[in-house]
């Protein structure tokens, strides 16, 4: 096996000193100001992949001797040459702080590691070897793993690992960049299920990054406690968990790390919106964007204390895409994963903000950061930025930090008033511990906030609804408290869904948000879009005190209802905080007439579905599918094309369902591997529509299962009449080869058929009695429809065969 090496040293060498000569060329030396240089370090990737965050379990290798294992060695290091590059580098912090090496490799199931079957899996592993690497990280080019398949990445003296991941870490482009592994043999290990084939893994290690120095010299106190490599910042900086500190715990949350390859490069934060939805948009500075395909994000890179310099870094994710940027105030707004992936053990922030650019509302000013990599610190300006124009961007200009400093590495790093929102990002600056009287400067926020398009501006993706809002707290927590703040905080008493029509009376939860006790307010609201009605309120709350008020009674309509409620006046003044005025909420009334129609088409691993519908009394009243996953098997992955009742991948099934009586139904689906039927494998989805062809409701997008209500009624309809029950039994079921069909009211019956799972027509008969036999075995050994034709509709029953 043979390794493609990385750019020579020599070649890496001379940038550096073509860099030295630009820098000393210049007065004052800026914070990664030029993309150009920024491209010099870091490897470029893709600007789109999806979260590196475990999926919990453990290697099928762990606590097992690895000793048969053939590692592939990774090229010596020069540290000689290495070590003079960094000697030039570590002068100019700005530039982030390198810790590895980045070494482009080749690795596949098809040129290396071995084979095996262990606990009734198939695994695949493969060993590397960096020789004295301090820890060791990766970059798959290729990650596209089959259902059931799961990598884990350990050190071979098995202290620790990270995984396990799956198919749900794929990446838009296949790819998937890890956090580090401490020590210099690390194993890979994929494990496939027994059933799948090893053709269906294409996965392929394309860079190895190479540790070489890191923030501890107790190696092995890194290596059990889960602390990094990272950091190498003055001693002047300040740790965010000292007292200047203290009120900025909520914030800090908002701030993580970025590295990328073997450097540790920039900053940034997490940036609430409009709709408080805690959607994963990050800001940073436009020239940290170089390296988005094989960026790690580390949140809570911090110490527990003032002291310390060490913190955790297995808090990930990987990888984010580009929504919007611009060189003008140099700022980049990224998508983490494309969805709500940062795990809520993360306790994570999404910082507020202020667009309205008023240099003459901002008195004081926070940064919070990690230089060179470093755990996150704080530092403090006193009397507060002024608007300037650096080197063509409009900035908010620092003269001096009053408390601690900026580092290279601090890039893109939010910038905080004195109300704790976000009001720039981090662009350059001479400030260092070298130079603790040197100037800093901040792409504006209010500047980023407009723009020629929505790709660069902010304002499109924070506030979606087009508020016009200036300011924004953070959310969940929030971080500004007002003297006159009265907030809608949620309805009770509303349903979820309903199957039948009633009255329905909700309450109102009003909240006080504001410092001030709350004596009266005005509460607005309004059903199905129609007229206002208006209760002046009365009372008193202190703060975060609720209160529930009840609203009026009204009967839904079929279909969505929409209730929506605002305060406002609060004790007869302006609300100060008009963002948490207003809600509302939906819920459906969602009944069928006689008879449903179900349609279901399955996705890639059809016979993961199963489903049933249940009556009034919860009586069981038809179901399909595979009868091993049933309605508690979601998640459990036990189930096999071969199970009794499985369906076919990628297959419509229809099915006509006779009700048996007015009332409540519950429809629910299961997916026995917990990712429903859209969209990672498939396009599978499910509709159900009653005997007008009126969709009740549809779906396919769940995770375990899916339930819902609905309800019937009778009346004169298209559908099967209630007072013509078609009802009909089969049995025995299973079979071995003969059923009896049994109707019940053969007056409406005309014929019947027996189809297969696909529809093909295999049997069909004219009806003469109410009780017929059924000869079935000639058909090969499965699930058939046993359908009955009638004059008012079809109602069909599966049989499973099963010839001895």
């Amino acid at each position: 096996m043979s390794f493609l090496k990385a750019p020579a040293l020599e070649v890496q060498k001379t940038i550096w000193v073509q860099l030295h000569s630009y820098l000393s060329g210049h007065n004052q030396i800026m914070k990664m100001k030029n993309p150009t240089i920024l491209l010099l370090l870091t490897l470029l990737g893709s600007s789109n992949v999806l979260a590196q965050v475990s999926q919990g379990g453990q290697p099928i290798g762990w606590q097992q001797p690895s000793s048969y294992l053939e590692f592939e060695r990774l090229p010596d290091l020069n540290m000689q040459e290495i070590e003079a590059e960094d000697a030039i580098k570590d002068q100019y912090k700005e530039f982030g702080y390198r810790f590895g090496i980045e070494r482009t490799v080749s690795l596949s199931p098809e040129n290396s590691g071995y084979w095996s079957v262990e606990n009734k899996k198939k695994v695949w592993r493969v060993g590397v070897h960096a020789p004295n690497a301090k820890a060791v990280s990766f970059l798959f080019s290729r990650y596209n793993l089959p259902k059931g398949a799961t990598v884990f990445i350990y050190d071979k003296d098995q202290t620790h690992f990270i995984g396990g991941f799956d198919y749900r870490n794929k990446q838009v482009n296949g790819m998937l960049a890890t956090s580090l592994v401490y020590g210099e043999d690390i194993i890979v290990e994929v494990s496939l299920p027994d059933i799948a084939d090893r053709g269906s893994l294409d996965i392929e290690i394309g860079q190895v990054v190479h540790a070489y120095r890191g923030i501890s010299s107790k190696i092995e106190e890194v290596r059990f406690s889960s602390r990094g490599p990272f950091g190498n910042s003055g001693s002047c900086n300040i740790n965010v968990n000292c007292p200047l500190g203290d009120d900025w715990q909520v914030e800090k949350r908002a701030v993580a790390l970025i590295a990328s390859g073997g450097n540790a490069i920039c900053s940034g934060a997490l940036v609430n919106n409009t709709n408080n939805d805690g959607h994963p948009y990050f800001l940073t500075a436009n020239h940290c964007l170089g390296g988005v395909g094989n960026w790690v994000f580390y949140f809570n890179h911090e110490t527990s204390g003032c002291s310390g310099n060490t913190g955790p870094t297995n808090q990930t994710v990987s990888g984010a895409s580009v929504v919007s940027s611009n060189s003008g105030s140099d700022f980049g707004l990224l998508e983490i994963n494309n969805g709500n992936a940062i795990p809520s053990s993360y306790n994570a922030e999404w910082a507020g903000w202020d667009n309205s650019d008023n240099e003459n509302a901002v008195s004081a000013a926070t940064g919070i950061h990690h230089p060179s990599g470093d755990l996150k610190k704080i530092c403090h300006d006193d009397d507060g930025p002024y608007h300037a124009n650096q080197s063509g961007a409009a900035v908010w200009y620092i003269d001096e930090w009053e408390d601690g400093t900026t580092e290279g590495g601090s890039s893109g790093s939010p910038l905080f008033n004195q109300d704790h929102r976000i009001i720039g990002q981090l662009y350059g600056g001479s400030a260092s511990c070298f130079n603790q009287s040197g100037a800093d400067w901040y792409g504006r926020f209010g500047v980023s906030w407009n723009g020629s398009s929505s790709s660069t501006r902010l304002r499109d993706w924070l506030d979606p609804g087009n508020t016009g809002v200036t300011t924004l707290d953070g959310y969940p927590t929030g971080s500004v408290v007002y003297s006159y703040d009265a907030a809608s905080n949620g309805f009770s008493n509303l349903p979820n869904d309903l199957c039948e029509i009633s009255n329905v009376t909700p309450s109102f939860t009003l909240k006080n948000n504001g410092t001030t006790n709350l004596m009266s307010c005005t509460i607005t609201y309004s059903y199905n879009g129609g007229g206002n009605q208006v209760i002046n309120w009365t009372g008193n709350l202190a703060q975060s005190g609720t209160e529930s008020v009840q609203l009026a009674s009204f009967t839904p309509i079929l279909g969505t209802n929409t209730i929506t409620a605002t305060v406002s006046s609060p004790n007869q003044q302006t609300d100060q905080n008009g963002n948490n005025n207003s809600i509302t909420e939906t819920f459906n009334v969602n009944i069928g007439e006689s008879f449903i129609k179900l349609s279901i088409r399955t996705d890639d691993y059809g016979y993961e579905t199963y489903w049933e519908l249940r009556g009034p009394a919860n009586q069981l009243v038809a179901s399909g599918g595979n009868t091993n996953v049933g309605p508690n098997g979601g998640g459990n992955s036990n189930a096999t094309a071969n199970d009794p009742g499985a369906y076919s991948n990628n297959t419509t099934i229809n099915e006509t369902i006779q009700l048996v009586g007015d009332g409540c139904y519950t429809f629910l689906i299961v997916d026995d591997y917990g990712d429903g039927m859209c969209c990672d494998f498939g396009q599978g989805n499910y509709r159900l529509r009653d005997g007008n062809n009126t969709i009740l409701f549809e779906g396919g997008e769940y995770e375990d299962n899916e339930e819902t209500e609905f309800g019937m009624t009778g009346g004169e309809t298209s559908s099967v009449s209630e007072t013509q029950p078609l009802d009909f039994k089969v049995y025995p079921n299973p079979s071995k080869g003969t059923i009896q069909l049994e109707i019940g009211n053969i007056e409406i019956a005309e014929s019947f058929n027996v189809t297969d799972i696909s529809g093909r027509l295999l049997i069909q008969n004219q009806v003469v009695q109410n009780r017929t036999a059924v000869v079935l075995e000639n058909l090969v050994n499965g699930i058939y429809s046993i359908n009955l034709i009638t004059t008012e509709g079809t109602v069909s029953k599966k049989v499973v065969l099963m010839n001895e």
